[in-house]
């Protein structure tokens, strides 16, 4: 029952078995095995976006301001961008408000089709039918429907609703844009709500806010969530990257590279401020391409100021190897990997020492990049593995 279409989405559903007797003038006839469909969870999947983004052309160009915005296309420009959220999230905001003043409930029921239920009934009730027509006369000799032996999928309307829109944000590439819609349409909604229950002092059906706020609370931490991992200077530029990031809870990256290390290291160094200024400060460096040195001489100081923090000492970074040792055994790594990291934070230290911190002779672009993959590497091995810092 997965992948249930409505209006061009999926709902996820299971159907199960139940038994459903049969009575006449109070006595037993028969009991019949009948189905109920249950919606396991009301997320609707985002829309299927195109492979290739395009560019916008003059025909795109007319067809936004007449209330067409499309998903993939790469060059809006801010003022278009900032029109769109606008229209978009009024249209919205009208459509979930009604819902959600409306006192009566408003379910949206899922159920089977005709020929569906018979031939689910005749599978089930094999000693009871022997083909469908023997379906037909039961139910016409005991004057029922055949929509009886269903127990129909109820989901809110507001519910479906408010999935609706989020599986259209979650089509968005540019994050940018997911982000001023969302967060547009959950102010004007705050707006009203605020203005409804504090100045008209009218409250809202509860079990409708409570729906509300559950998405809302939901979609505001996907975005924190985003912004943690684009906390770089790499921000969605193509559907690889955005494809990269929806596996991001998992961090099973589809294509690692540079940038995409960059990233997962600004999210696993978010409870340590000290080292990840100074990650930010070699990022700029390399980025830039100037003074390869003092990039490479903030790497070794994030790490070391990571250390301090996670050991809560002062120690020197060379000095730390002991506490290195201690820390991932309590965490249950094997003796063999903690001999290699250590080892390899030696060599870490030498290149540093020689080149670095008594010398500025780093010239090998090929080198930095190594430092940098290395560092981050070395840094996610120190916070990844401990459950106190996945701060998912």
């Amino acid at each position: 029952m997965e992948n249930f279409r409505l209006d061009k989405q999926h709902l996820s559903l299971k159907a199960l078995y139940n038994e459903i007797e049969i009575s006449h003038n109070n006595k037993l006839i028969h009991k019949v095995r009948g189905i109920s469909i249950i919606p396991i969870h009301v997320t609707i999947e985002p829309l299927k976006i195109k492979d290739n983004l395009v560019c916008k052309s003059l025909d795109v160009e007319r067809e936004l301001f007449t209330g067409i915005y499309y998903t993939n296309i790469i060059d809006y420009t801010l003022g278009e961008i900032t029109f769109a959220a606008n229209f978009l999230t009024d249209a919205w905001v009208a459509d979930i408000w009604n819902l959600l003043v409306e006192e009566k409930e408003i379910f949206l029921s899922i159920t089977l089709t005709d020929e569906t239920i018979k031939e689910h009934l005749l599978k089930e009730n094999s000693e009871l039918f022997q083909a469908i027509d023997e379906v037909d006369f039961f139910c016409e000799r005991y004057n029922l429907k055949i929509e009886n032996f269903v127990v129909a999928a109820k989901f809110e309307q507001i519910e479906v609703d408010l999935e609706g829109i989020s599986a259209r944000l979650s089509s968005e590439i540019i994050f940018f844009r997911k982000k001023i819609f969302t967060e547009l349409l959950i102010q004007r909604l705050d707006a009203k709500i605020f203005e409804y229950e504090e100045v008209k002092k009218i409250l809202l059906p509860k079990s409708k806010k409570e729906i509300f706020q559950k998405w809302r609370t939901k979609q505001l931490r996907e975005i924190e969530l985003v912004q943690k991992y684009i906390r770089s200077p790499f921000t969605f530029d193509d559907l690889e990257q955005f494809t990269n990031f929806r596996s991001v809870n998992e961090f099973a990256i589809n294509n690692y590279n540079q940038q995409d290390l960059v990233s997962e290291t600004f999210y696993w160094i978010g409870h340590f401020p000290k080292a990840k200024t100074r990650f930010e400060i070699a990022i700029k460096h390399y980025q830039n391409k100037e003074n390869y040195r003092d990039s490479i001489d903030n790497l070794r100081l994030a790490l070391e100021l990571l250390l301090k923090d996670l050991f809560k000492n002062s120690k020197s970074l060379d000095n730390q190897i002991p506490e290195i040792g201690k820390y991932q055994k309590d965490l249950g790594i094997s003796k063999e990997i903690r001999n290699t990291f250590q080892k390899t934070l030696e060599y870490y230290n030498d290149y540093q020492n020689e080149h670095v911190k008594h010398d500025d002779s780093v010239a090998n672009e090929h080198e930095v990049e190594f430092m940098f993959g290395l560092t981050m590497l070395l840094i996610r091995m120190l916070v990844k593995p401990n459950p106190m810092f996945n701060i998912q």
